[in-house]
Formats: C-alpha cells, sequence, structure tokens
C-alpha cells in the first residue's frame, strides 16, 4: 500500500493528457485490474562470451540493448547474441499496470 498526501488538486481521468507522462499526478478511481509486478532493466552489465570481459553501464531504452562489439583489442567478438546479461551487476525496477475506471 502506498499513499501521497498534499498533492495539487485531484484530475478525473478525461483530464489526463500527453503533456502530463512522466508527472505525478493525483486522481481518484476505482482499480479494476492489475498486472503482476514485473522488472524493467534500467542499466545493464553484460559479460562477453568470448574472452569474459565485462561491459558495464549500458542504459537501456524500450529495447532490450546488448553491446555491439567487445572492448577487448583481442577479442573478435563483434556479435550482440555472444553476450549475456549478469543479472548481479545490472539495476533492475519493479512496475506493474493498472487499470483504472473512473468514480461516478
Amino acid at each position: 500500500f502506498c499513499a501521497f498526501y498534499n498533492l495539487p488538486a485531484q484530475k478525473s481521468i478525461r483530464q489526463l493528457r500527453m503533456d502530463l507522462v512522466g508527472t505525478l499526478v493525483s486522481l481518484q478511481g476505482t482499480i479494476t485490474r492489475t498486472s503482476d509486478v514485473r522488472p524493467e532493466l534500467l542499466v545493464g552489465s553484460f559479460r562477453c562470451l568470448e574472452c569474459g570481459l565485462i561491459a558495464d553501464h549500458i542504459p537501456q531504452t524500450n529495447t532490450y540493448k546488448r553491446p555491439a562489439l567487445c572492448r577487448n583489442p583481442r577479442c573478435k567478438n563483434q556479435a550482440p547474441t555472444k553476450f549475456a546479461l549478469e543479472p548481479t551487476r545490472s539495476e533492475f525496477v519493479d512496475w506493474q499496470k493498472l487499470r483504472v475506471q473512473e468514480s461516478s
């Protein structure tokens, strides 16, 4: 359970617009459906499967992005499929989808 207090005036669901994306908005409604809580990769660390070198701090966007080539000058790995994610060295955040219905 999470609650925020003293936020600016509540908006109705019909008042939500694209300019509010990425901001904290107060609204009132009924949650009708929830998804499972899932992890999302924010910053990945990958191990080269050829030489074992770790490529740290690879920022992730909307798609899963591996390094294009190994930074080791002696390694001939130039295939993104030859990198493995190192979960313990990577950063994740939990997210969940909520479906909200207007209150009458």
